[in-house]
Parts: C-alpha cells; structure tokens; sequence
C-alpha cells in the first residue's frame, strides 16, 4: 500500500500502526517517515515513529522525535511520556522523571504517566541515598588516613 503517490496520511499511520503491532518496528518506521513527509506538521506521527524508534533502540532518534512531537503537540502527554521512555532506556533516570511529571501535568488522569512518576521518584531517591552513603565511605576512608 505505501509505495502508491496517493496513498493518504490516515492510511499511512494505519499501516505503520498494524506494523507496530505485528512488531516489525523498521516497517512502522518506515511507513511514519512517509506520512510525516506528507504532513511535517502531524505530531502524532512523530510521537509513533518515535515509539518504533526506541523499540529499535534507536534511542537518540527516540528523543529527536518526542521532542519534536512535544514542540508541535505541547499540551498532549504522549510527547514527554514517549521521551521519559527513551530517557529511561538510556538509564537516564533523572532526566525520565523530569520528561514523565511533564506527561503527568499534562494528563493528570494518565495512570502511565503517574505511575512513572512514582516508580522513578522512589528510584530517584534510592540513588541519591547509594550516592551519598558512598560519598559519605569515601570521606571516612579519607579522614583514617589523615
């Protein structure tokens, strides 16, 4: 269907949609490029080829595509919530807590997005306590030597 000229936007995400759920993330992908090329202005669609992106582990081109999604779409959730998805990939948990309040603020009866919010505040927090409790071995192994 999509190498016709005429093929539409709607039908476009359609296939890259079924691509998706069938898991042939290239193909959906593919079929995204194509719709955006038709319609630059679709934050939706940079919000899926975003999503088939991170499933590739194309995470960069994850974040490139959230952000444009959010810079097009920015009261909808699914920019920031595909973004702290593609930050949590990098383990980048502090920047995918940040990306997930925004999807929350947004969409506060979002149980995704709230959800994250909590699991990656507690995460959050039980890193800052390993690295203080390292912090705080490193500096009695240093006042011993003295």
């Amino acid at each position: 269907m999509a190498d016709k000229e005429n093929v539409s936007v709607d039908e476009l995400k359609a296939e890259g949609n079924a691509f998706y759920k069938q898991g042939k993330y290239l193909k959906a992908a593919a079929s995204y490029s194509k719709a955006i090329k038709k319609d630059k202005d679709n934050g939706v669609l940079y919000s899926n080829r975003s999503a088939a992106l991170l499933q590739l582990n194309k995470v960069s081109k994850a974040i490139a595509d959230a952000e444009e999604c959010i810079r097009l779409k920015p009261d909808w959730e699914k920019g920031y919530f595909r973004k702290g998805n593609a930050y949590e990939t990098l383990k980048k948990t502090g920047e995918a807590l940040e990306a997930y309040k925004l999807a929350a603020e947004k969409n506060p009866e979002s149980r995704d997005c709230t959800n994250k919010v909590k699991l990656l505040t507690k995460l959050v927090a039980k890193q800052n306590q390993r690295a203080e409790n390292e912090q705080k071995k490193a500096q009695a192994a240093a006042a011993t030597k003295a």
